[in-house]
């Protein structure tokens, strides 16, 4: 566990020389092997190894085996010249050895081999990073929301939330890579040799291997996504009610050493990772722009590819070379008779036509009346527009230092207050329809720092100037 302002070591649970064998110029033969050992003797897809570990003959036979599919590699130093197969086998068994991938243990009078349990973990999550496909935005938010579920009715633990803050945070971080991923693709496949190659490449990595799984869906009603309001009430729930002692009573016997501090900075944490599910909209518009961009240049290439001659590149070479190649009296320059850079050549000076006069036209000045009129017209149109400042102000004046206020409580004391309480009313039926507000709500620019949700089951209430359904105004807790 971590505390703000500080960062554990990576090389305090992993040996320091860990990455020795990726970072040699046979990294790529290194890492293929390492996938190998750890899918047939280590990995979850491997036969149980005994508690002792394997003979270190086994281990060595196997990259012996490896190296006959795998050959060959470059000369590093520490390696021998013309060395036999089995020679070479050890060379890479005692260099993952020394590296900490592989542990060597003496029981009785053989040598075991295993891998540490820490280095396996870490080899998996990169064997899981460098497999990593399309993202299904539906799958996660649908898990975070059912084990928050089980929270909230009692059915689960602290471990629950915990899982659920991880996946919303590992959930946020692919959305925002995946930006990236799209930009940097095009100029990769722009080095493309032929619109064949461009168009294959295209479609096979850009839309099967960086895309969402679910992108096209994402948008829809009845996408999970569009209940990410219902996982923001349940968060909002476990703040507000006793729930959040028990949570942290449970971090602080399992996690926090029955520490109340350090048990509420991970609760905290678990709650603000949660807390923001409220920026994926921001997200989904970037890559909405990227994606759109994206799309543009591949057609625009392809546009390009199309429309130019075939093979300009060799037909460009090949006069240069027949211009080098031919005789001189033949490289004659194809212009017309006379001096070629001769005065009667330059371009005739353009011509700037004379202007037209214009008369302008007559003035008149409007009277006191007039000016009096479009004044108050001025005035009555600004008292009636609602800017995100001016329902800043009327929301802040309620809310103050509270997590959340009831419509009941709201004050209507001139026409910009009025105005401010048709727009929050406006804004809680229109987040009431199935998904929540729509984002191209023009409407949405004045949610700033808080959120509008209908009261369903209340009844309408009655005010001096209209009778409207009853809604609240909740705060939106800020990330850290």
């Amino acid at each position: 566990m971590t505390t703000a302002g500080t960062s554990l070591s990576l090389f305090k649970l992993v040996p320091g020389e860990l990455f020795r064998p990726l970072a040699s110029p046979n990294r790529e033969h290194h890492w293929l092997l390492l996938c190998r050992l750890f899918d047939e003797f280590f990995g979850p897809d491997a036969p149980m190894p005994p508690s002792v570990g394997l003979p270190r003959r086994e281990i060595t036979a196997a990259i012996e085996r490896y190296l006959l599919t795998d050959d060959p590699w470059e000369t590093e130093e520490g390696d021998i010249p013309d060395a036999p197969l089995p020679a070479r086998a050890q060379t890479l068994y005692e260099r993952f050895r020394s590296a900490g991938w592989l542990r060597q243990e003496r029981v009785g009078a053989r040598e075991m081999v295993s891998m540490p349990p820490l280095v396996a973990q870490f080899l998996s999550t990169l064997i899981d990073f460098s497999e990593h496909g399309p993202t299904f935005v539906s799958a996660k938010v649908r898990s975070i929301e059912l084990q928050l579920q089980q929270v909230v009715e009692g059915r689960a633990g602290a471990d629950a939330l915990d899982e659920a803050a991880d996946q919303a945070r590992k959930l946020l971080v692919s959305l925002s890579s995946m930006s990236l991923q799209v930009r940097d693709l095009m100029p990769e496949l722009s080095k493309a040799e032929s619109t064949a190659q461009f168009a294959r490449q295209w479609f096979e990595r850009y839309v099967g291997q960086f895309f969402i799984g679910d992108y096209a869906d994402l948008h829809r009603a009845d996408h999970p996504l569009a209940r990410r309001s219902s996982i923001l009430a349940m968060v909002q729930q476990i703040e507000s009610t006793d729930l959040r002692d028990r949570l942290q009573s449970w971090y602080g016997e399992h996690l926090g050493g029955h520490d109340p501090e350090r048990a509420s900075h991970r609760l905290q944490r678990s709650l603000r990772r949660l807390h923001e599910l409220d920026r994926i909209g921001e997200y989904l518009g970037r890559l909405d722009d990227d994606i759109r961009q994206a799309n543009r240049r591949a057609l625009a290439f392809i546009d390009y590819r199309l429309r130019a001659p075939d093979k300009l590149d060799v037909l460009l070479q090949r006069a240069c070379r027949g211009a080098l190649n031919a005789p001189e009296e033949a490289l004659r320059m194809p212009v017309g008779p006379g001096g070629l850079m001769g005065a009667e050549r330059l371009r005739a000076p353009r011509q700037k036509p004379q202007t037209i006069a214009r008369s302008a036209n007559s003035s008149q000045q409007p009277t006191a009346e007039q000016l009096a009129r479009l004044s108050l017209l001025r005035r009555i149109k600004r008292a009636r527009l609602v800017t995100p400042e001016d329902m800043a102000r009327y929301v802040g004046r309620h809310l103050e230092q509270q997590a959340s206020v009831d419509s009941s409580v709201l004050s209507i004391d001139s026409i910009e207050d009025f105005r401010a309480y048709q727009t929050l009313l406006t804004l809680a039926l229109r987040s009431h329809r199935q998904g929540g507000l729509r984002r191209e709500d023009p409407l949405g620019r004045l949610l700033r720092g808080f959120r509008v949700e209908l009261v369903a089951d209340a009844g309408p209430l009655d005010t001096p100037h209209l009778s409207a359904s009853r809604f609240v105004i909740h705060r939106i807790q800020k990330a850290a």
